[in-house]
This record gives structure tokens, sequence and C-alpha cells, in this order.
């Protein structure tokens, strides 16, 4: 082919137009196929035009390839002989290097590209004329780079290599362009063609493409060439570059940036990065997609970066960022690292929780289900993940400042992190989950963080999950409550977030319920599973099987436990009808419950008992709607009657229960007790269904027709073991209402006394099951008649059979003229009376009918008198007796405290002796015989406003039913209501119980003691804690309003007696009774608002409407659109104003818990405004103003004594809790001056009167507690500034605390102090000494002046620790070792700091002789003490502008030899040469 063109006649070139076709013949078998132009044509309308002009090049290119090796592979081998004649020079010597121009999209090559590169250099080295040639062949490709010519778009990209000889013909990536640029003489040339047209394309209107069948954006892949030149041609190539990039149109710019990295050297890249600044000055127009992935790949100066991190901060914090660029965001952000500082590092950190915490603050109600905000939270963590494993630096800067942020600072972006880290690094495990464990007790995190963490990081939390779930478990063991109750909750909130980890965290729970070490942890675990099965039915019904295990467990439980266990089993194995039932579970629970009944065991039978009757309730709980039917007008005459179904399954198990407990009545007066907590559930959305109600009415006749057969009683009163009885306390009349009831109903009597002094062989006829019994007839007539007792309320009022001098004058005489069993006897009618009308009087109080109010309200008045009554007797009772139970739940034996001094013997006798009453029923008669008696004065029973009840006087509880007197009842101010007062008003006797109950059941439910003996016997009333909450909401609107009468009376008497807080009518019995009335108000209110479960989202509405229920009716309308934290502030300012009305200490604790209850609730809404500072620090003002007053007991005494101590303690910590600098230096120059009082005998503090020398250290350890607390906060925050004033300020107010010491020589304040001061220098040494080395050249005077303060601390420390060591104060001897060790490296790391600021030779070390506390020299074997002392002597010549610093006796630690031991802080010989006193 050659050849011909050389036998053409020889003539100059002319130019030619490059779109006109030159024709040349060519062989029918080289014709192009016709179905690849078809299949390229076809790729290209498949690649979409609204790619970015980089990927479309890349689509373009692949589908150039595909088109081209097609075309290849199908023609023929011989297609080297088919190319068109040159039409310039330019095309000559491609042809002549074996380049074929016209074939397809590509140019193909005869060879691979050395060769080309080869032939072409032959070709220009053989000419004649090589300039000429070079600069003809630079004009043909100039012509060729036009963006109309047909070959440019060849040119630029990759190549087909058709080489002879070789069997495959491939696509080279390498374009011909490249094979230019590799020629030496030819790349300038060819280099500043390449601008030139980059220019031309980068400046053109629109967006210029090749003429190849695929058309192709020419600037990207003109760009693209670039790339090899980037060292060799740096500055011309930048240079060019930012002329075009002015100039450049937007997408020919976004092209630029997108290859700014391979065009550009390393060195460039901070002048492009600026040029982009200037370019464009709006974030949103700069943090394109493209600028940001090419940013990332950026080598950027520190600077620049710094530059950089404040647009994007600025960027991402102003709500134009979208979620698919902040991850491309932050990873260029991460950038940062390759610096690896720690400022840059802390900068970056910073910047990470702004932009954060902006955009969650700013987006709190975004939807975070979207797959996109999935995959885009999924990279953004991919990249922060990648950091933290990347750089060691950056995983340790942010795991401090997650460990030192303040509550306020820490977020769920934080929490994610801590997750984050512990997947990086698993070994750091055990510190993050202890970061978390220290925040959840200072409670600066809630489970709220979990409910932010779900909105915000939904997916993240979903990948991490296995870490926290180790976390919670971990927590879930924890002895500390707050932290226990967070694990409680969190998984509450897990499983309801995540389907996925259901099942995983039964297990969890599962396993934990058969963890034998931990009672209390068992008890949580299994009330969390029932928590769940009743809020997420469904769900756990889908894992119903995990449960079967447990039963295997069952046996290791305790009674309360396995009520709580088999609740839970039992409503899973026989669900609402709605759900599948789990028919393995159900024959195993039914298999192990009537095992347990027929077992001998006591403990065990009655675990089958509870077993049973939660499997009858969960059998009968079948209805829907029982509100239809009318239950009273049902009847069931037999179990046989009863309809098939799972009713009649109930029916028959509540027979075979009663059959398998035979004679045993603490067995049966259990079933009845637990039948009556069972049946007295509500039905409150939880649980769809209602019992059945055939069930309900063949029940109720059943234990109605037990009990009036067992209990009640016509006959006429007799005289049993010298006792005299008859029928007493009968308050039934007939009136209006009840005229036409039958007169023989009058006449009945609950029959007490006789079946006490003369049991039945019957255990269904024992004395023991009357109030369990009872109970439960009454629960189930409420089912029966809707809520109606209208069928037996003749049992109200009715009369009981008693002894006749029960309620005389002369009662003590009596009782004391019996002999011991028949005391025993007497006391038990007495307790079983009482017993009986609590549960009656509970039973009535819901009833609105008047006759039965006054009678409920004259029965109240009645059992409060019996229990005053029994007071005296029990003092005079038998030392061996002990109250009849009440309670069948536990075995535990009632042991009898507060008895009068007894001897060892004596008492060793009771012990033996003192046992549970025999229920066996078998009972010894004696003849009967009448005592006389003398009249007898009555004795007024001192009353106990402390406490209500002894410790022997142990009563049934009142149900909850009896918040409707405190409702709906009106309230007198007196203790002793009038006749005509009494069934019409509430006094303050009557006030008193009311509230009393309701306090000990909210403790029973808030604070969920476990060491309470009284604890379980709330249990069967408080089977959900929530309910009783519930409940309590209605009366709190009347409870307020009783508060708010009582506080008026007390601002009443105290404005009468001027407020002179020990005047004695402040002592009287009826302003006592306001005083505690007023009390028990508070605490109800205190321990109310302090439940748990507040926290919990699904609680906000019941909160919300507590806290309005507080505000003045009038405003309720008003009120109700506020928020929980603004109804919070309101109930705040409303309390705290009641703090001038509280007379005793007690209550002042209450007051104080209430208020901090209050703002916990309020802030738990994420708030972080003013307004909660401000009632902080009200409440902190509140508690010093009240430890500032003189505190007296009920009877007029000064309050002392070790709950004084407690009550005290707790005010303390309350107003030194966050206090500032100014307020400790205040407060200590304020005791330093007083504390000296404290030496006289008997004296107290004059500013807090309640302090003497003996409780002293109760004030003395919240100064020094909040001292280093407020210090290790504030050295944690990164203050630049004066750094050195914060231990200026500190050791100023260790040395006020140093001289109350010395003031007040007292042992347990030695031991404080050096505790404390050992914490204040390892802070020191921490925190502090780049404080010191700060200073030492500024200010070296002010340098002197704190270490002279520090020697102080330190010489007392030394003197205090020599003095112990002298009278073996062991407390003490044992912190020597720590503060030994400290104090050396101390006077080592000054003496370091001194020798690096060439003052080493003013550092004198010297023998320090050993003093005790008073001065007075110890002499020991040897005394070898360093003492540094400060000295006046000239200043080293080497530096004037340091002077020497003082360290003193204080570091009496060194030895005289301390030059010849090693500075640098090495380990050190622990020589005998070091002080003995040490």
């Amino acid at each position: 082919m050659y050849k011909r063109f050389k036998k053409r006649t020889q003539k100059a070139l002319n130019t030619i137009d490059e779109n006109t076709t030159i024709k040349v013949s060519r062989l029918a078998e080289t014709t192009t196929n016709v179905s690849v132009e078809s299949a390229a044509s076809g790729s290209e309308e498949n690649i979409p035009a609204s790619q970015e002009h980089t990927q479309r090049f890349l689509s373009q290119h692949s589908a150039i390839l595909a088109a081209t090796l097609g075309r290849t592979q199908s023609s023929s081998r011989n297609i080297a002989t088919l190319s068109r004649q040159p039409n310039n020079f330019f095309e000559l010597v491609l042809i002549r290097a074996g380049v074929q121009l016209d074939q397809g999209d590509s140019l193909v090559l005869s060879c691979d590209h050395v060769s080309i590169v080869s032939k072409l250099r032959d070709i220009f080295m053989s000419a004649s004329s090589y300039t000429d040639k070079l600069e003809t062949f630079k004009t043909g490709l100039n012509a060729a780079m036009a963006p109309s010519s047909k070959l440019v778009q060849k040119l630029l990209t990759g190549c087909t290599v058709d080489a002879a000889g070789e069997e495959q013909i491939y696509q080279s990536q390498n374009s011909m362009f490249m094979n230019f640029l590799m020629i030496d003489f030819m790349r300038d040339p060819c280099v500043e063609v390449l601008l030139n047209k980059i220019e031309e394309v980068a400046t053109a209107d629109r967006v210029v493409l090749g003429k190849a069948a695929i058309p192709m954006p020419l600037l990207p892949l003109m760009l693209t060439q670039l790339r090899y030149l980037t060292v060799s041609h740096k500055v011309e190539i930048y240079g060019r570059i930012e002329g075009i990039f002015n100039r450049a149109t937007e997408s020919a710019k976004l092209d630029i940036i997108a290859n700014a990295e391979l065009i550009l050297d390393a060195s460039m890249h901070d002048e492009f990065v600026e040029l982009l600044n200037i370019n464009y000055s709006s974030t949103e127009d700069l943090f394109q997609m493209t600028t940001v992935q090419t940013l990332s790949n950026l080598s950027l100066s520190d600077r620049t970066q710094a530059k950089l991190r404040l647009r994007i901060l600025e960027f991402a914090t102003n709500g134009h960022c979208p979620d698919t660029t902040l991850p491309h965001l932050i990873r260029l952000l991460l950038n940062i690292l390759k610096m690896d500082t720690d400022d840059s590092v802390r900068d970056l950190i910073g910047s990470l929780r702004e932009m954060f915490n902006w955009r969650h603050t700013a987006h709190r109600d975004e939807n975070s289900a979207t797959t996109e905000r999935k995959k885009s939270q999924l990279e953004l963590f991919g990249f922060l993940e990648l950091g933290l494993i990347r750089s060691k630096r950056f995983y340790q800067a942010f795991q401090r400042s997650s460990a030192s942020l303040s509550a306020e600072e820490f977020t769920s972006f934080d929490l994610i992190v801590l997750l984050l880290l512990i997947h990086v690094n698993e070994d750091n495990s055990l510190y993050i989950e202890n970061i978390l464990r220290r925040r959840i007790k200072l409670e600066h995190i809630t489970v709220n963080i979990l409910e932010e963490v779900r909105l915000h990081y939904r997916h993240i939390l979903e990948q991490h999950i296995s870490p926290l779930m180790n976390i919670l478990h971990d927590f879930m063991r924890e002895k500390n409550r707050t932290v226990s109750d967070f694990a409680k909750s969190s998984y509450s909130i897990l499983f309801k977030i995540f389907n996925s980890i259901q099942k995983n965290i039964l297990k969890k729970l599962l396993e934990l319920t058969c963890d034998k070490s931990s009672p209390h942890l068992t008890t949580m675990a299994l009330e969390l599973l029932r928590e769940l099965q009743r809020k997420s039915a469904k769900d756990v019904q889908n894992c119903a099987t995990l449960l079967i295990p447990m039963l295997d467990r069952i046996s290791d439980l305790t009674l309360t436990q396995t009520r709580v266990a088999m609740d839970l089993l039992c409503h899973v194995a026989f669900p609402d009808p709605k759900l599948s039932a789990c028919l393995q579970l159900q024959e195993q629970v039914d298999m192990v419950v009537k095992k347990q009944l027929i077992n001998s065991t006591d403990n065990i039978k009655k675990q089958g008992i509870i077993g049973c009757v939660q499997l009858i309730d969960a059998m009968a709980r079948i209805e829907n709607n029982a509100a239809e039917h009318d239950d009273s007008l049902t009847s069931v005459e037999n179990v046989d009657s009863l309809p098939d179904g799972r009713g009649k399954m109930a029916a028959n198990l509540i027979i075979r229960t009663e059959s398998s407990i035979g004679n045993s009545v603490e067995s049966l007066a259990l079933f009845y007790e637990e039948l009556a907590t069972v049946f007295n559930q509500r039905n409150d959305g939880t649980s769809a269904c209602d019992l059945d109600y055939h069930f309900i009415a063949w029940a109720c006749d059943v234990v109605t027709f037990r009990f009036q057969a067992s209990f009640v009683t016509e006959d006429v009163p007799e005289t049993i073991k010298g006792i005299k009885l008859e029928y007493q306390m009968n308050i039934n009349e007939l009136d209006d209402t009840n005229a036409n009831t039958e007169s023989d109903v009058l006449n009945i009597g609950i029959n007490i006394s006789k079946l006490v002094l003369s049991p039945k062989a019957k255990a269904c006829d024992s004395i023991y099951v009357l109030a369990p019994l009872f109970n439960c007839v009454r629960v189930l007539y409420k089912h029966r008649h809707h809520d109606s007792l209208e069928g037996i309320n003749a049992l109200l009022g009715c009369a009981i059979v008693l002894p006749s001098f029960f309620e005389d004058d002369n009662y003590l005489a009596v009782f004391d003229n019996f002999e011991a069993e028949q005391q025993k006897d007497v006391l038990s009618i007495y307790f079983h009376t009482v017993n009986w009308m609590r549960v009656s009087i509970s039973a009535f109080a819901s009833q609105r009918d008047p006759a039965t109010r006054r009678r409920v309200l004259s029965r109240l008045g009645e059992l409060i008198r019996i229990e005053q009554r029994i007071k005296p007797l029990l003092a005079r009772a038998p030392i061996d007796f002990v109250a009849p139970p009440y309670q069948f739940l536990t075995n535990a034996k009632h042991s009898v405290v507060g008895q009068k001094r007894q001897g060892a013997k004596a008492a060793a006798k009771f012990n033996a002796t003192a046992a549970e009453p025999d229920l066996s029923g078998n009972q010894t008669s004696i003849a009967d015989f009448t005592i006389k008696v003398g009249p007898c004065k009555a004795i007024k029973t001192k009353i106990d406003f402390e406490q209500m009840y002894g410790p022997r006087e142990r009563y049934r509880p009142m149900e909850v039913e009896i918040i409707m007197l405190l409702v709906e009842q009106k309230f007198v101010l007196n203790h002793q209501l009038e006749k005509e007062q009494v069934g019409e008003f509430l006094g303050l006797q009557e006030l008193r119980f009311l509230l009393e109950d309701m306090v000990q059941k909210l403790e029973a439910a808030v604070l969920r003691q476990q060491d309470s003996s009284d604890a379980d016997s709330f249990r069967p009333h408080l089977a959900k804690p929530e309910d009783f909450i519930c409940d309590l909401l209605p009366c709190l609107h009347e409870v307020n309003n009783h508060l708010s009468t009582l506080a008026e009376a007390i601002d009443k008497e105290l404005t009468t007696v001027n407020h002179v807080y020990s005047n004695l009518d402040l002592f009287k019995e009826q302003f006592n009774y306001i005083k505690t009335c007023f009390g028990l108000c508070v605490r109800l209110f205190a321990l109310y608002f302090a439940w748990s479960e507040w926290a919990d989202k699904s609680q906000a509405e019941l909160l919300h409407k507590s806290l309005l229920k507080l505000q003045p009716k009038a405003q309720w309308k008003k009120l109700e659109k506020q928020t929980v934290p603004q109804l919070a502030t309101l109930t705040f300012q409303y309390f705290l104003k009641y703090e001038k009305s509280v007379l005793n200490l007690s209550t002042a604790v209450q007051l104080h818990r209430l208020l901090g209850s209050l703002l916990k609730v309020g802030s738990s809404q994420n708030d972080a405004s003013q307004p909660r500072f401000q009632q902080a620090e009200e409440l902190r003002l509140m508690c010093g103003k009240l430890l500032r007053r003189k505190w007296f007991h009920y009877s007029g005494t000064l309050d002392k004594g070790g709950q004084c101590n407690i009550y005290l303690d707790e005010l303390v910590k309350g107003f030194l809790k966050k206090s500032t600098t100014g307020n400790q230096t205040e407060l200590l120059n304020e005791l330093v001056k007083q504390c000296s009082i404290l030496n006289t005998k008997d004296k107290a503090l004059s500013s807090f009167p309640n302090f003497k020398k003996a409780n002293f250290p109760l004030l003395f350890r919240g100064l020094c507690e909040v001292l280093i607390h407020s210090l290790s906060g504030q050295v944690s925050v990164d203050k630049r500034g004066d750094r050195l004033k914060l231990w200026e300020s500190t050791v100023e107010l260790l040395n006020g605390l140093l001289s109350i010491v010395q003031q007040v020589e007292q042992p347990r304040n030695f031991g404080l102090f050096l505790k404390h001061s050992l914490l204040f220098l390892k802070l020191l040494l921490q925190h502090g000494m780049s404080a010191l080395e700060s200073i030492v050249r500024d200010d070296p005077e002010r340098l002197i002046r704190f270490l002279h303060e520090l020697q102080k601390v330190t010489r007392f420390l030394h003197q205090l620790c020599c003095h112990s060591k002298t009278i073996k104060i062991t407390a003490i001897i044992s912190y020597i070792p720590s503060l030994r060790e400290t104090i050396e490296t101390l006077v080592f790391r000054v003496k370091a700091l001194l020798a690096a600021n060439n003052c080493h030779s003013a550092f004198h070390m010297g023998n320090m002789i050993n003093r005790d506390l008073h001065g007075d020299s110890i002499i020991t074997p040897s005394s070898s003490f360093v003492d540094e002392e400060n000295s006046d002597e000239e200043i080293p010549a080497d530096d004037t502008s340091v002077d020497e610093t003082v360290l003193g006796d204080d570091m009496g630690i060194t030895t005289a030899s301390v030059s010849t031991r090693p500075s640098d802080g090495s380990r050190r010989s622990k020589s005998s040469s070091r002080s003995k006193c040490f």
C-alpha cells in the first residue's frame, strides 16, 4: 500500500477537507459487518443521557470496546491492506508506522505500542528535514484534534492491536496520543496542541462530542492524556488549567475537577483547592459529589485542610447537605488523620460531633426507614470505622472524649461511636462498658438515648447490636439499681424496635432467670419477661417453645418468683383465643403443676397452688364482650352444667386444687388469696380478654356459700376458756334505703372469737381463711355484678363475736388477769378483728351508696381506735406472742423486735419458743372460769408520730380501693371527730391512716424493697405496680388539696408563735397530726414521681396527666397543651414554696427528693433549657436553708440519732452538689470561723445548728467530695486560658479544709482529709503538671506561691502519717504506701521540671524531723525525709527569669541519697532509708 503511494507524481500536499470522503476500492470480504454497527448504535442508546460526563465516557468506552472486539474477531486478518490513502503528512506518518485509520471507531495497530513508538521515532529521525517534518506533523495533529475531526476520538481512546503472526486480536487501553507523548522530541508540541484543544473544548457553549459511531465527550478524554505529564510539566499544566478553569463552563469545570487528581502534581493540590474556594463561594456549589470525591483523593496541607473543615462544617449544618453527600464529606474530613497530631484529631472529633448533633436536632422527625438513607448511614459509619482502624490516635482520642463529656454533651452519636470502638477493638470493651456504667450511675444517660438512637441511627445500631446486647447483659447483673433499671428498660425498647433480635433477648433473659447466684436478678428477669409478654404478646407467642426450659428451673424459685414465672408460662400456653396456642407448652405446664400439687413438701405444694391459680386465670380469660352479659341472672348449679371449653377446664382445676390441698389451712388461705389477686387484675387493653361469665357465676356462688357456712353465725354467744363472748360493734341499721330488708339480717355476726378460742377441724372453717376467703368473695361479686356489692353489704356493718370487755375502759386490767395462753388468744382475737375490718372496709370503700359510705367511715374510725388499743396490750403480752399471719406467700418467721432488754437466758428461751401460730386446728381446752376485776382508769396511749406501727403490729394491708375515700370524702382538720361528723368526714387520724397505707404500697411498687419484711405482703395487692400508679392518678388532686389545707394550718400556727420553732404549741397532739399528714402527703408525691418507668415513652401521657392534676383546677384546660418539661417546671415552683411549712427533718428530706424527681422528670425530654439549671440551683439553695434550721422531734426535743444523721447527710449532698468554687470558698470561710466551738461539749455550729462534733464528719465529708468531684470534672474539659488558676483555687480550698481539720481534731476527719488529699495529688500529677510547665517561665513568683500553699497540705499529711503510725490508727496507715509513692513521684516530676528550665541547682534537699500533729518530735531510729526549702539565695546566672520553687517538708518521702537515684521516674529501690513512719 505504501509503495502505491510512492508511485504517484510527487507534488506538494494540498489541504484536504477531512469531512469529505475519499472513495477507495475495497474487497467484498472486508466489508464491515452491519451487525456490529447496529450493535454499537444499540449500546449508545442504552447509555442514559443524564449520566455525568466521566461516567458516560466509561460507559461509551466499554461499548466501543465490545463493538470493536466483535468486529475485529469477525473480520478478515488481511484488513491491513485496505486502509485509505492519507490526506496529510500526519496521516502518512501514522500509516507508515502501521496504523489503520478507517477501521471502525478505533485505530488498528499492526504491532504493539512499543513497536509503534519505535517506528514513529525512526520515521522522524530518518527524515531529511527533521524540524520541518515535526512542524508539519504538529499542524496535522492540530487539525486531527479539532472537535470536528473524525480522528480526534480515535486518537484519544484505546487502540485495537492486530499484530501479524498473532492468533488473537485484542483491545489496548492506551491511546495513540500516549504514543506521541512517549517520544521526547514530540512531547512538547503535542502538549501544546492538547492544552489548546482542552481550552477550546472547555470554553465551548455546549458539550463537545467526538464523531465516532458512539460519540463521547472530548474534554474528559483530553484531560486523561495529561496524567502522564504531571511531574515533568506540572507548572505549565497547572498554569494553563487554572486559566482554562476560570473561563470554562460549569460542566467543563466538573470534568476538570474530576480529573484534577490525575493531571495535577501533588504540590499543586493546595493551589487547586484555593482556586475552587475562589470560584465556589457557595458551599452548595463547592461540595457537589464530584468535587467531594476529588477532594478526598488530593494531598492537602494542614492549613488547607483546616479551611476545608470549616467549610464542610458550614455546609453540613446549614440544612442543605443531602444524606448521600454526607458520607463522602465525612470521608474528606477523615483525611485530617494523615497529619495525626493531637490538635488535628481533637478538632476533627469536635467537628464530627457538631455536625451529627446539629443534623439530628434539626431533623428530629425525619423518616429513617428509607433504603437510600440506610445505605447512606452504613456508608457513613463505614468510613468512620475505617478511620478508627487506621489511626490509633483517633481511636484513643474518641475514647477519652466520650469518657470526659459532660452530661448535656453526651448524645446518641457518642453511644454509637462507643459501639463502633468495641467493634474495632474488642479488647477495650470492658473499659467502654465502664464508661457507660459510670454515666448511667450519674444519670448522664437515660433510656431516652436509645429512643434517639432508634430515630437517627437505627440501621447502624442494628448492625452493631451484638456488643450492646452483651453490655446490657452485664448491666442486668449490676447491684446498682439505676444501672439494672437502664438495662431492663433498654431490653424492652430493643424488643419493640428490632424483630430480628427478639429471640436473642428472650434467650438472654432466660439465661438470667437460671442464675442461682442472685435472687434479685432472677426476679428482675422474670418481671421483664412478663412485661414483654403483656406488651408484645404476639411476638412472645411466636417464641413460646423457648420458654419450656424455664419449667425445669421452677423448683429453685421462691414463691414470689414462682408467681411471676407461672403467670408468664400459663398466659403463653393459654393465650388470647385470637392467638395460636402452644400445645407443647400447655402439656408441660399442666404436667408440672399437677406434680407439684401432689408433692408432700410444703414449699413445692405452694408452688403448685400458685401455678394452678395462674393456669386457672389463663384458661378462664376467653371473654371479649363481658359487658353484654348480665352475670347476676346467670346461675350454674355445678361444674357439669358449665359449657365445654376453657372455662369448664378452669373450674375443674379449682376443684382439683382444693382436693389436693386437703386440710392445710395455710395452703387453703394462700389459694383464696392468689385467686383474688389474679381475678382482680383489670382488663386494661394489654390483655384483650375477660373472665368467662359462666365460670364467674359458678365460682361466685361456691365461695359465697362457703363463707356464709363457715364464718357467718346467728348463734347465741357463750363463754369459752373463761372469756365471755357477745355480739359487738353492729352498725347495721334499718333506714329508708333498706326498709324492705329482713330484720334477721341485722342479727348475724362474724364468728371471730369462737373460731379463735374453739377452732374447728376443717381447714375451710379456720379463722385464718376468713380474710382471704372474703377477699375472694368480694372480687368475684364485683366481676359478676359489675362492681356492685349490694348483695353482701350486710357484712360491712354486721356484729362481730368478741370478748365482752373488748371495748371496756378497763380492758388492760382484765387482760392482765388472764393467763399467758389466754392473753395470746385475746390478742389473736384483736388481730383477727383488725384484719377483718381492714378487708371489709377495703371491699366497700368503692361503693358510692351514701348509707354504705357512712358505715365504711364509721368502721374506719373503729379500726383506728382498736389498733391504738392493741399497742398497750402488746406491751403486756407474753414475749413469745407472734401476731397471726396475714399473708401466706412466705414461711418467714416474724421475729419480735423492740422488746425490753432481756437477759441472755431469757432471750435464748424466747428464741426457742417464738414460732408461728399453730394452724392445725388442735387446741387444748381448759375449764371456764370467771375473773373479777376492779375498776381501772382509762390509759391514754402515747402516739408515735414518726412510725405508725411498731415491729409487732403486723396487719393485713388495705386494698387499693380505699383511694376512693380520699377522692370523694370531705376532710376536716380535727384529729377527734365530733359525733355528728363521724361517717361524714375524714379527720386527721383517718387521713393519716389512708396516707400511711398508700405510702407503704408506693414504696413496695416504686422502690421494690427487697430487705423489708413486709415487702411480700404488698405484692398480692400490687400484682402490677403500674396499675397502682394509674389508680393514684384520680386522688392526686385531692391529696394536693389536703396538702394545701395542712400547709395553711401550719403557716397560721407559725405566724401565731412568731416562727419560733421550739415553741411548745408546735408539739401539741393535734398539730403533730397536722405535721405528720403534711409529711405523708409530701412523701406520697416524692415516691410517685420517683417511679423509674416515667422515663419510658409509653408512660408520657400518664405523666402529663399527673403533672396537670397538681395544677389549679381552673387552669387545667389552659395548661392541657403544655409539654411535660413545662408542666414539671410549674410543679417544681409550686412545691418549692412549701419549704417554709416543713417542720420536721424527715419531711424536709422528702421534699428534697420530690423536687429532685420533678427536676429529673422534666429533664428527661432532652430539654437543656435555662430553667433546668435555675431549678437545680434553687434546689441546692433550699437544701442550704434546711440545713441552717434547727430540727425538733415531735416530742419537742432536739432531733438527733442515726436516722437524723442519714437525713442530714442527704441534705448535705443536695446542698453541695454542683456548687461552684465560689460557693465552696464562702462556705469554708464560714466554717473555719465557727468550727472551734465544736470542741466544747454539746455545742453545735451556729450556722448549721444540727451539727455537733459527733456528726460534723458528715458535713466535712461532703466538702471533701465536692472539691475532688468539681476538680475532676473541670480538668477533663479542654480549657484554653489560665490553666493554673483552677489548681490555685483548689489548693486554696484544700487549705481551708486543712484549717478545719487542725481545729477540730477528729480521727474520722483525719481519714477523710488524707483520702481526698491523695486524690488531689494524683489529679495534679495526671493533669496539673502541664499547667506548671506553662507558668514556670512566664510567672515564677506565681508558681512559688502555688507551691508554698501546696507545701502546707503535704507537710500536714506527713505529720498525720507519722502521728497515725505512732498511735496505730489502722484506717490511716493503710493509705501510707499509696501516699508515699504519689508524693515521691511529685517530687521527681517537679525536680525534672526545674532541671529542664535550668534551675536544677535551686532544688535543695535535706533531712526532716518526724513530728506529730502538735509539732512535737517523734523519735525514730532513722529520720531521713527530704526537706525542700525555699531559698532566697541568688538566682542561677544561667537563667535569671526563673526563681526557685518550694515543695518543702511535704515531700518527706524521698531520701537524702536522692541524688544517687535516677531522676527519670524509673523504678527506685525501696530501701530502709525512707522514713520509718511510712
